[in-house]
């Protein structure tokens, strides 16, 4: 109890100072032992012969970017559930139940998501402490294998690929009804214009 209303309120201290503050809770526990004789990492406690701010900090890093996939992974998942239903309708209807202006957010909202992911995780880079000392790289490596992080990010990536196919077929059947419409509208224009040419010659005709 004490260590959740520590975490409440080091995140009072911490909003203000947040461009975009999340308000669902994801968290991720991991014990970390120091002074131990080797280092050692299983599935949720960390051994470390020091405590070395450096050494802490990198695994806090890791921390932090495991909790920010799971976050980005249930975004993901939602943008997956809304996508599929469209497609079902799809699938049941023949047509697809969306409008252009919905269109439109629906892909800013996956393109927003896929920006945040790039901004704010870092798989494949080392970060620039490890580059010079061989521990740290060791450690971040290893961290990173035991959060299972890339195969991670490789099916949140997966998946907003998968959002984003759905996203460009519904764009071209939308284009589609929409330059269709577009023809039926001139179609109608011309014949309209060819009534109007043949009703003017008959009442001509007629006037002589």
């Amino acid at each position: 109890m004490q260590i959740c209303l520590t975490i409440s309120s080091f995140f009072g201290i911490l909003q203000p100072y947040c461009r975009n503050f999340f308000s669902p809770n994801f968290s991720d526990e991991l014990i970390v032992e120091t002074n131990t004789a080797e280092n050692k990492i299983s599935h949720n406690k960390i051994e470390i012969r020091n405590d070395n701010p450096e050494v802490i900090r990198m695994i806090m890093l890791n921390v932090s970017q495991s909790v920010t996939l799971d976050y980005y992974s249930d975004q993901t998942e939602k943008l997956l559930e809304e996508t599929n239903s469209y497609t079902q309708l799809l699938a049941r209807r023949g047509r697809l139940i969306i409008g252009g202006r919905k269109l439109k957010k629906f892909i800013g909202k996956t393109l927003l998501l896929k920006n945040r992911i790039a901004e704010n995780l870092y798989i494949f880079d080392s970060p620039p402490e490890t580059w010079e000392n061989e521990q740290l790289d060791k450690l971040h490596t290893e961290l990173k294998k035991s959060f299972d992080l890339q195969d991670r990010f490789r099916d949140v990536s997966e998946g907003l690929q998968i959002v984003k196919d759905n996203l460009e077929l519904f764009k071209d059947i939308l284009q589609y009804r929409t330059s269709l419409l577009l023809e039926w509208i001139v179609i109608i224009l011309i014949a309209v214009e060819v009534i109007n040419f043949f009703v003017g010659k008959i009442f001509q005709v007629n006037e002589k």
